[in-house]
């Protein structure tokens, strides 16, 4: 059998010490292997040493080492035997300075990036998210830029946007070179999306180099109106602003003249060759304009101020189409005042804001649908005031259907005692007196209420009546209407003069009736003194055997004699279907002014109350209106609103 040979052993050390220590490792005397192998090692590590030392012939012997006073007699013992190489050799690990030195640094660095994420999640953050983060809803949406109504009747509008006024020119004359409709004006309101607002007059002026006074635009008015009127030699453009201040204007006009006369007409730094060098003057319509021409195409400088209007225009043809617009433009602007009209909504939203400063009615029909809180119906009507009085110079007639049990728009008011359970003159007052309270507290300025028609079981308004005689009805109307007065809530009696015997909805269908009913009722409660009387939209063939009552003349002529010429007269809702199907919009919307109707009601519960006022507006500008009617409408409207 052939010796194995261990060929794996150190130098210098036999089989024989290969066992030894094997032997050695099993011995009981040694506690832990781990003990073992340390004293192997220092055995190798001194062999080693002694290696080292007999191959140098210099080095120094090294010193015994002393023997430790605490080392046990095993410890001793084992000192003295010869150290052997260990068969796990010793790792050592060497770290240079430079090491130590970069590690030291990159645990820095960490400590420093851990100080500074802590610095920023709990410090700068939360500050730049309080700068960056919008505080409102209004700020992260710029607010949408406000554009005045025109002063003068437009075509159409363009709204340009430009980032400096230096692009002003360049975008006015792009749209310049549009199509116009020959006479007509097209607005041009130019937005600086930069600075978020309308473009100023001073912009303007400062755009296109023109030579003006600084001081006019102290004395006019924010609000104007940039357009380009099409005339038959070409393209004028004009503006018209609103006098703030008249004192002074005309000083500093006339020295504008007497500078362009020395100095010359200067636009975008260029002296402009005229055919005069001094302004002239003109007059129509009683209005006097001054003009500087330039050429015989009837292009040059005309300006000129009258009532609380300042107008510059680069023609003559043009400055005379502006007056005429602004002459018929003040009727133009009343004739709302005709109209009370519904919506939709329980708040002041962009849409109704838009229309008001469009069509400026002269009122507005509160309905169940815009009525939800005593808090949220105020703040509506308050919003509605306040955008009258800002547009028109006027406040609004706010109208409410309440009279007292199936018919209470505004539910939550406590006093809502139907007119069928008044008994006496002095119950109807106090409801009255109280009814008025309630709704002078929300803002309501007018109440059409009560109804005083006479009626029997059976007719489609009797649940809604106070079923008594006409000559009690009379009675307790009169008292009714006198607690309304007292209280400050204007009245409207109605439906004079009645809608007796119509059993069906007579929304839904046109009735006709062949006599005309008992009015006596209406004669007493018009001794209270109730500003208005609703007339009813039935046709009384005894007066009118085609139109209904609120569309005859003949048939307003009745009432104004029954109940005298004071009292204004208003219609009852022009938007049912019972008209609609019988009349077109126009007949609607113009018949009953034609006819004497002071004010008309239109919900728009089924046509749009934009669509009602826009017929007129058109009608009224087409010449298809009586002027004079018209304005004897609006005196007594605003006679009446400054009572309020």
């Amino acid at each position: 059998m052939i010796e194995e040979k261990d060929y794996n052993l150190p130098k210098g050390q036999t089989p024989e010490k290969k066992k030894e220590e094997l032997e050695f490792l099993k011995r009981e005397e040694i506690k832990t292997m781990e003990k073992d192998i340390t004293v192997l090692r220092e055995r190798e590590a001194q062999k080693e040493r002694e290696r080292i030392a007999a191959l140098t012939p210099k080095a120094r012997k090294p010193k015994p080492e002393k023997e430790k006073p605490d080392m046990t007699e095993v410890e001793k013992e084992e000192k003295k035997k010869p150290e052997k190489i260990s068969l796990i050799p010793k790792i050592v690990k060497r770290t240079f300075p430079s090491k130590k030195l970069l590690i030291r640094g990159v645990i820095l660095l960490l400590f420093l990036l851990f100080l500074g994420f802590l610095f920023w999640f709990f410090w700068l953050k939360p500050s730049l998210e309080e700068e960056i983060t919008p505080s409102s809803e209004e700020e992260i949406e710029k607010e949408e830029i406000y554009i005045p109504f025109p002063l003068i009747s437009v075509e159409n509008i363009e709204t340009p946007e430009v980032s400096k006024n230096e692009e002003i020119p360049a975008v006015f004359t792009e749209i310049m070179q549009e199509e116009i409709k020959e006479g007509t004006f097209l607005q041009v309101a130019i937005k600086n999306i930069e600075q978020n607002r309308l473009a100023s007059l001073k912009d303007l002026s400062a755009a296109f180099q023109i030579m003006a006074p600084e001081e006019i635009y102290q004395k006019l008015k924010k609000d104007y109106t940039l357009a380009i009127f099409a005339q038959k030699q070409g393209k004028r453009m004009v503006l018209v602003g609103k006098v703030k201040e008249k004192e002074g204007l005309d000083e500093i006009l006339k020295n504008w003249e007497a500078k362009i006369r020395a100095e010359g007409l200067l636009v975008a730094g260029e002296k402009i060759q005229t055919l005069v060098p001094y302004f002239g003057a003109t007059f129509y319509q009683n209005v006097g304009f001054r003009c500087l021409s330039i050429s015989r195409d009837d292009l040059g400088v005309c300006y000129a101020h009258f009532d609380d209007y300042f107008v510059i225009t680069s023609s003559s043809e043009s400055i005379k189409r502006v007056i005429d617009e602004i002459k018929s433009g003040e009727l133009n602007k009343e004739i709302g005042q005709l109209f009370i009209v519904g919506f939709e909504g329980k708040n002041l939203t962009p849409q109704l804001k838009e229309f008001f400063r469009k069509y400026q009615p002269g009122g507005v029909l509160l309905l169940s649908k815009n009525i939800e809180s005593k808090e949220q119906l105020k703040k509506l009507v308050d919003d509605l005031q306040n955008l009258s009085l800002k547009e028109t110079g006027l406040p609004l007639l706010v109208a409410v259907d309440q009279e007292g049990g199936i018919i209470s728009r505004v539910d939550f008011l406590e006093e809502k005692t139907p007119q069928s359970d008044i008994e006496s003159s002095e119950t109807a007052y106090q409801i009255g007196l109280i009814r008025g309270q309630e709704l002078k507290e929300l803002g309501i300025n007018l109440n059409l209420a009560p109804l005083l028609d006479f009626t029997q079981e059976g007719d489609f308004l009797f649940e809604r009546s106070f079923q008594k005689s006409p000559e009690y009805i009379g009675e307790l109307g009169r008292a009714l209407v006198s607690g309304q007065k007292k209280a400050g809530i204007l009245t409207a009696i109605k439906h004079f003069p009645g809608y007796t015997g119509i059993s069906f909805n007579p929304e839904e269908k046109l009735a006709e009736i062949e006599k005309i009913p008992q009015i006596s009722q209406f004669q007493k409660a018009v001794e209270a003194g109730p500003e208005l009387v609703m007339a009813s939209n039935v046709i009384y063939k005894e007066i009118d055997t085609v139109l209904p009552f609120t569309f005859s003349s003949k048939a307003i002529q009745l009432l104004k004699n029954s109940l005298g010429t004071d009292i204004l007269i208003i219609s009852d809702d022009l938007n049912p279907k019972s008209l609609l199907e019988k009349f077109s919009l126009k007949e609607i919307v113009v018949k009953p002014v034609e006819a004497g109707i002071d004010i008309m009601i239109f919900s728009g519960y089924r046509s749009p109350a934009e669509q009602g006022l826009e017929t007129f507006f058109s009608a009224f500008k087409n010449g298809e209106v009586s002027k004079t009617k018209v304005k004897e409408a609006i005196s007594k409207i605003i006679q009446l609103k400054e009572s309020l």
